[in-house]
């Protein structure tokens, strides 16, 4: 809430307080046995008391003329409440405070919320539609919205929703109800509508439900015509009236009476508002409402072309409305109530008991108000996601093919109507894909010419513009044809982010292997819908409705999750987010003190991606870190590389962590100690070899690049690229292979070693049959979507997504951007075994994950579990690590990681300020990247302050408290 927005409610509600002060003291003295409602009714006159009754509409964005007129009836009148129609929230505060400060009594505000305040209210969040919410059938998650909904008004200074809508959608072409019902099952309506009664009611904001006695089965809209509904006293009592008898049993504070012509009620064809016999002897009697009753908008076409202004409220009265909503002349028909009470026509009594009713609502909002939970904005946004994740509806799904699994072929992503921004971007994160949109025109005009070659998935989303039964439910024509020009060799996936009824449409099915319904189309339905496709959220939801000839209602398929990464939140893994933000704390403070320019941070736990978020700039002060933005990992690549690979030729039994070096490498190591070494302990840092060898020293002449070695421009295989003009004679790799052949081996304990993986490299290399980043492209990264996790990113990767790391003054003499940042790497041409890959925290994330796995994402088995397991592992005794991969300090904990992380956990850090770590035992997956090293790598701050490990400590100990 941000500050002007405070300031404003403080004023609406001090506009109040003197008001109710005031009330307490009748002829100068306090009663304090008497109720405030009691008591005041005693002060009123009649037409004070009648003005209690009448519910005047205001519009703000009709400006100041129009609101000083409703401040003029509000004054003259005693008018006792107001419904809000469209206005921003700033405009409503002001003069929701000017009305009330008018007021001789508190003024009760009302308005149609039935998907939050922004039915009415501009810029605000839409929650999920009624039809959304029924579909999604979760009662404990519908009260929980409602609550949420109850808070929004609550904390506007609402006190009245006119929601929820109980009607039974059992005409789908109903043209005004439609998507605002729960659905046409009237025992599964009335159990939402009791859900969403006691989520508001106990929150202190009054629910109305609406339309009695039922709009459901209608085709004539009430804003401009009379609905008739022909069905029997039975066939309502069974239906129709279910949902209402369930919201009054729930508390239900109001009813709305509908405009409704029901022959079979009331034969004399007096719509229901206005029918004593409706409200009197089937509402109030055989419902036993003793509430309120509130008519519905008084200017509406269906009651106003044959009433005049004041009559149509006058007889609202007569049949029962206590609230006379959008009342058009007002004084006119107070003077008629008034009429009507001196003739004996209605009685003083009746008016008083009325009017104590609204009283006494007035009393428990001002005077003894209910305090509704407080909801955060990520708690809103969770129930959003629930209610799409449960509501959509996997219709169609051949060879099973959703959801989507080996995604190392190509695939497009055709939308037709508005871009789908969020489900563009999510679906961006799974895979490389290629998006294009037309447009309904195109669509309609025979535009649509998709280029389909090559791609082995094609996924058509339609946006629909409307989730009304109009303009064939938003959908355009024409659709068959895009169906019909689908390949038939693609795997074809079909959404519709809109009305199920759309499906209605006679479509073409054939051609379409997988086929979803959204019922929506907003941030939060694309959003699950990319995660399902790519299984990282289940499909579970049915259809409450059927859906032509082709879908029958309850029609809907289940799938299971396959490994991939949830794009999550705090709330669904149980996370107070306040916890995390000690998280900006140490790493702002990182940045404040050039630890590094800026920071990736991802932290899932049990697939759930819950913490995401960028820190700082690339370079100080220029351009912010983005999700996509790729960093120089350094010797994460040991794991996320060459150990991976390593393990996929294991599991595919092509190596062995106890064959020695010379069994695989015979030739180059002929000779030489280090070939009795076994990958094993090359791997565990165990095999005696120097912790690390300067070889560009050994090419530099008096400090600069020798020529004899480099040059400035070169193509072909003859010269590795080092950085910008500057190549590299290629056999120099020969060169630093035979260094390191040459040097001693040491004693056989822990040292931590770059040089093995030189070898390993070749290693991969030779028993794939491919070069190491091609291998690893093939076997896994492809295969996982991985497409910003590469070596060399340089004319790959838009310049600006990568992060520089040093600016190096020393051997290259240039920014280092893009090239990997260890000299030894960047000598044999940027793909090393030991350093060379970019990625960013989420697809280093993903791989991560795929180990916690057990060697399965997206459903494809890619390594071995019990070959994961081997190397994840403490591999000798005296030594924390495991092959390849690091561990915590054995006995202690701590070393690399925090201590609060448990013994099997395992990850890898790098030079250039990074950390990836997963530990099977919380489940938690946590990456930091970082690039430390710019502008120089003598800067070791970030050792020093711990940042990487306070992260994390952050995270374990949220995960201890967690809900």
């Amino acid at each position: 809430m941000n500050k002007r927005f405070k300031i404003s409610l403080f004023l609406l509600v001090a506009a109040v307080i003197p008001l109710l002060l005031s009330f307490f003291h009748v002829r100068g003295k306090v009663n304090p046995a008497a109720s405030w409602a009691d008591e005041k009714l005693t002060t009123l006159t009649l037409e004070q008391k009648i003005g209690q009754f009448f519910m005047v509409a205001a519009y703000p964005a009709k400006g100041d003329g129009h609101m000083n007129e409703i401040e003029k009836i509000i004054k003259e009148n005693g008018v006792g409440s107001v419904i809000w129609f469209p206005v921003n929230k700033e405009n409503y505060l002001k003069y929701a405070e000017k009305l009330q400060k008018t007021s001789s009594l508190p003024l009760l505000y009302g308005l149609d919320a039935e998907w939050g305040v922004s039915m009415r209210m501009e810029n605000e969040d839409r929650f999920p539609y009624a039809y959304s919410v029924g579909a999604a059938n979760d009662l404990k998650l519908s009260e929980e919205l409602a609550e949420m909904m109850a808070y929004e008004c609550a904390e506007l200074g609402f006190q009245f929703n006119f929601s929820p809508v109980a009607d039974v959608n059992s005409n789908p072409n109903n043209p005004v109800i439609g998507f605002r019902s729960f659905g046409d099952d009237s025992v599964q309506v009335g159990k939402q509508v009791a859900a969403f009664v006691r989520g508001f009611e106990k929150s202190g904001v009054y629910s109305s439900i609406k339309h009695f006695p039922g709009h459901g089965d209608t085709d004539v809209d009430s804003h401009y015509g009379l609905p008739t509904i022909n069905k029997s006293l039975s066939e309502l009592m069974n239906s129709d009236w279910i949902p209402f008898a369930e919201g009054i049993k729930a508390g239900a504070t109001s009813v709305m009476v509908g405009h409704l012509n029901v022959p079979s009620l009331d034969p004399s064809g007096t719509p229901g508002s206005l029918s004593k016999i409706i409200i009197h002897d089937y509402l109030k009697g055989k419902l036993g409402f003793k509430g309120l009753v509130i008519s519905d908008a008084l200017n509406m076409k269906a009651v106003s072309e044959k009433y005049g202004k004041g009559e149509v409220a006058v007889k609202a009265f007569e049949a029962g409305c206590d609230i006379l909503v959008y009342s058009e002349n007002v004084g006119e028909a107070i003077q008629a109530i008034k009429k009507k009470v001196e003739s004996g026509a209605i009685t003083e009594k009746e008016i008083n008991e009325r009017c104590l009713k609204i009283l006494k609502l007035k009393e428990k909002s001002f005077i003894k108000p209910v305090k509704g939970k407080a909801y955060t904005k990520g708690e809103r946004d969770w129930a959003c996601y629930r209610t799409f994740e449960k509501s959509t509806a996997l219709l169609k799904n051949e060879k099973n093919q959703l959801p989507l699994g080996d995604l190392s072929k190509k695939i497009l992503h055709i939308s037709i109507g508005s871009v789908p921004e969020e489900f563009n971007s999510l679906s961006d994160e799974y895979a490389p894909i290629t998006h294009t949109n037309y447009s309904f025109k195109e669509i309609e005009s025979g535009a649509f010419k998709p280029k389909t070659e090559g791609y082995a998935t094609i996924i058509v989303t339609v946006h629909a513009t409307t989730v009304r039964p109009k303009d064939n439910v938003g959908m355009p024509g024409n659709l068959n044809a895009v169906f019909q020009q689908l390949p038939t060799t693609t795997n074809n996936t079909v959404v519709v982010f809109g009305n199920p009824l759309a499906l209605s449409n006679n479509y073409d099915f054939s051609n379409i292997h997988s086929l979803i319904v959204a019922y929506e189309n907003n941030r939060y339905v694309q959003n699950r819908v990319a995660q399902m496709i790519f299984g990282a959220v289940p499909f579970s939801g049915r259809l409450t409705t059927a859906a032509g000839t082709h879908f029958g209602k309850g029609a809907g398929l289940d799938t299971k999750t396959n490994g991939r990464l949830k794009f999550s939140q705090p709330e669904e893994v149980g996370v107070d987010p306040k916890k995390l933000e000690e998280i900006d704390r140490i790493v702002e403070k990182a940045i404040a003190e050039k630890a590094f320019p800026g920071c990736q941070i991802v932290a899932a736990v049990d697939g759930k991606l819950f913490f995401r978020k960028n820190y700082g700039t690339h370079q100080y002060n220029n351009r912010k870190v983005n999700n996509d933005d790729v960093y120089d990992i350094a010797s994460i690549t040991k794991v996320a590389a060459s150990t991976t690979a390593l393990m996929k030729l294991q599991s595919e039994g092509k190596f062995s962590l106890d064959k020695k070096l010379s069994e695989y490498l015979p030739d180059l190591t002929a000779g030489y100690p280090m070939g009795s070494l076994k990958l094993r302990e090359m791997l565990a840092h165990q095999a005696g070899l120097k912790a690390w060898i300067p070889f560009y020293k050994y090419t530099l002449l008096d400090g600069n690049l020798n020529p004899a070695w480099y040059v400035k421009s070169a193509t072909g295989s003859d010269f590795n690229k080092v950085a910008d003009h500057i190549y590299l004679k290629s056999q120099y790799a020969d060169t630093i292979k035979k260094t390191i052949l040459l040097q001693p081996l040491g004693t056989k304990k822990y040292l931590y070693s770059d040089l093995g993986y030189y070898f390993v490299k070749d290693i991969i290399e030779q028993e794939s049959g491919k070069k190491l980043n091609i291998f690893l492209y093939d076997e896994v990264y492809a295969k996982m979507g991985l497409h910003r996790t590469l070596f060399n990113p340089n004319g790959i990767v838009d310049a600006d997504k990568i992060v520089a790391t040093e600016d190096d003054k020393i051997f290259r003499k240039q920014l280092i951007k893009g090239y990997v940042h260890d000299p030894g790497a960047a000598m044999i041409g940027g793909v090393g075994g030991h350093a060379g890959l970019f990625s960013n925290a989420t697809e280093l994330a993903a791989l991560m994950q795929l180990f916690l796995n057990k060697g399965n994402y997206g459903g494809v088995q890619i390594l071995d579990p019990k070959v994961v397991a081997e190397y994840t592992r403490v591999q000798f005794s005296g030594n924390r690590r495991g092959a390849g991969f690091d561990k915590p300090v054995l006995g202690t904990g701590g070393g690399t990681c925090d201590e609060s992380a448990s013994p099997e956990s395992f990850g890898h850090s790098g030079f250039t300020g990074t950390l990836a770590w997963a530990d099977p035992k919380n489940g938690l997956n946590y990456v930091f990247l970082s690039n430390r090293v710019y502008p120089d790598a003598e800067n070791k701050k970030l050792i020093s302050l711990g940042t990487r490990t306070e992260v994390q400590k952050v995270l374990n100990e949220a995960l201890k408290t967690k809900k």
